[in-house]
């Protein structure tokens, strides 16, 4: 778009993977120094869940959600869909998203 070798060699499609790329790799960054934060006041490192994380933000929009899902369009996408992704290490979840749209960025740069 701009330059053949630059940043926006394939468009918006590797600018949106490469931004999706860094927010989640912040969103790890932030959820690892979430998980280690005891260890500075000498207590053991716990990895909190997705859904704890997100209930102690905004736990209407995340009962929101639940609602929207189970009512609205189909209720095993809640149980065990979503409820699976909540109960796991925050940590995991925004590595493995992470990764994937990098490899989504680099898989567009060939």
């Amino acid at each position: 778009m701009i330059c053949s070798r630059g940043f926006f060699i394939h468009g918006k499609g590797l600018l949106m993977s490469r931004v999706l790329f860094i927010f989640f790799l912040l969103l790890t960054a932030a959820a690892a120094a979430y998980d280690a934060a005891p260890l500075m006041n000498g207590k053991e490192l716990r990895l909190h869940a997705l859904g704890e994380i997100w209930f102690r933000l905004s736990p209407g929009s995340l009962n929101l959600l639940q609602a929207g899902l189970e009512r609205h369009v189909w209720p095993p996408l809640w149980d065990p869909g979503v409820t699976t992704l909540l109960l796991a290490p925050a940590v995991a979840v925004f590595s493995v998203l992470a990764l994937f749209f990098l490899l989504m960025a680099l898989r567009r740069r060939r």
